[in-house]
């Protein structure tokens, strides 16, 4: 809390087109009281809608999806809805990888076999000192 008002929770968007990888995702953030899964997307192009209609704080995007991959819908994210963060999630460790990533806009690219300390520091460092931007 600041001063006397709530913090509402972060809300989160997840995008893999692994149903498998969605479900461990939420079960990694579950029992978070300060963050809340609004909503799973298949591929980009339904991370973007998706990002339209409830406009999420964070997305946690997978790099490689058919359709349309996640450093192209960061790039549509950021262009679009610039508040929005997005961390790249993928099984590669690769420096071009994460060096697209940080020219898309990504504030943050983790690995897949991250362990769930990881993630939530890569959602909460996402925001920052959340409400100080």
């Amino acid at each position: 809390m600041r001063g006397n008002e709530a913090v509402p929770p972060v809300r989160l968007l997840i995008v893999d087109d692994h149903a498998l990888m969605r479900e461990t995702t939420q079960v990694m953030l579950e029992g978070e009281p300060d963050l809340e899964v609004i909503g799973e997307a298949v591929n980009g192009r339904h991370a973007l809608d998706l990002c339209r209609q409830l406009r999420p704080d964070v997305v946690l995007m997978d790099v490689r999806m058919p359709e349309m991959d996640g450093l192209t819908a960061t790039r549509a994210i950021k262009k679009e809805m610039p508040a929005i963060r997005v961390v790249l999630v993928s099984a590669f460790e690769s420096e071009d990888y994460r060096r697209e990533a940080a020219s898309a806009g990504a504030t943050d690219y983790i690995l897949k076999d991250a362990e769930r300390h990881q993630l939530l520091e890569a959602v909460h460092a996402a925001l920052g000192q959340r409400g100080e931007d």
